[in-house]
């Protein structure tokens, strides 16, 4: 056979390789088979020629990929935050988007409420919080209520309550995914309705600066459990091909994950709220500029973070890691 034969039959194989897109190690390992010969072929046939050296590289590359996937299935971590959980988002991709959609759209409605009805605010938020917070206004530090106990304090707080509020709206989308909407709505108003007083007194932006600092991590947190709590109670109304048994297991355990994943991600948010949002007590007009530049470095980073991980790699991993296969790990396991 000739060299150039032998590449034009082969180059295809090579670019599919090269482009490393495959996560099977089956694929892997049989990609790595054929490269080997290839290799004896192209040293005994052509033993001076550059495609040597090429295959020789690209086989180094699979060795290196299979060897490093072996350390990596080793390791449980990796396997849950790199594979595992993005999985479960990415092939449950449409819940995802949803759920976001019914949160901001509660959110909305709590602040068009708020808006039309003054007593809504204190209604939802309570009396004392709202003259607290008003109180706060007028002393030029508006988000003094983050300042109102020790951090420990309000970490120990906000960690335990979230975590709880969590857990509600999970375990609630049980009863057809009845309980997890209701809570969400309830949640989203809530946010809407604490908007809606800031932006009352003209202080929206500093609001969704300071908020969001903690909010961005914790208010997504919230989303993921809508999204498990739903994915929990439709997996038994609706199957597809699946019987109704495995279509739960499977919506339970991808659930479970959702939950679970959302644990660390709530912990990073009070440590936020609790040691850092209350350095933005003052808003932008009320706090030193090297604070606010601190404090904007967070911000833009918790949404890199959660624009990144939740939705563009989630995304890029479900592809990888076909539908099929990931099917049959969840329903074998």
């Amino acid at each position: 056979m000739r060299e150039s034969t032998f590449i034009d039959r082969n180059v295809k194989r090579w670019e599919e390789i090269e482009s490393d897109t495959k996560t099977d190690p089956d694929e892997i390992s049989s990609d790595f088979i054929d490269l080997m010969n290839d290799l004896s072929y192209a040293q005994t046939h052509f033993p001076h020629s550059k495609i040597n050296q090429y295959v020789n590289s690209l086989s180094s590359r699979v060795y290196k990929k299979i060897f490093l996937q072996q350390n990596q299935d080793k390791n449980p971590f990796y396997q849950f935050w790199v594979r595992d959980f993005p999985a479960v988002l990415g092939h449950n991709y449409k819940v995802l988007w949803v759920s976001t959609g019914f949160f901001l759209i509660f959110c909305f409605l709590g602040y068009i409420c708020s808006t039309l009805d003054t007593h809504f605010i204190e209604a939802i938020l309570g009396q004392d919080y709202v003259r607290m917070t008003e109180d706060n206004i007028r002393k030029g530090e508006p988000f003094g209520v983050y300042a109102s106990k020790t951090p420990l304090e309000m970490f120990l707080s906000i960690f335990s309550n979230n975590l709880r509020v969590g857990l509600i709206v999970f375990i609630s989308g049980i009863v057809l995914g009845i309980g997890t909407f209701y809570f969400t709505f309830s949640n989203g108003v809530m946010v809407g309705a604490f908007l809606s007083l800031f932006i009352a007194n003209n202080l929206g932006t500093d609001a969704v600066f300071v908020i969001m600092l903690h909010g961005t991590f914790e208010l997504m947190g919230l989303v993921l459990e809508c999204m498990a709590g739903l994915i929990l109670g439709l997996s038994f109304l609706f199957p597809g091909t699946l019987t109704r048994s495995q279509a739960f297991y499977k919506g339970l355990t991808e659930s479970v994950k959702i939950y679970i994943g959302t644990v660390p991600f709530t912990i990073i948010a009070a440590i936020i709220e609790s040691y850092v949002t209350y350095l933005g007590k003052g808003g932008f007009s009320g706090s030193h500029p090297l604070v606010m530049v601190f404090l904007s470095l967070i911000f833009v980073g918790s949404w890199v973070v959660v624009i990144w991980y939740f939705f563009l790699f989630s995304k890029k991993q479900a592809q990888n890691y076909t539908y099929a296969k990931y099917l049959e790990d969840i329903i074998s396991k």
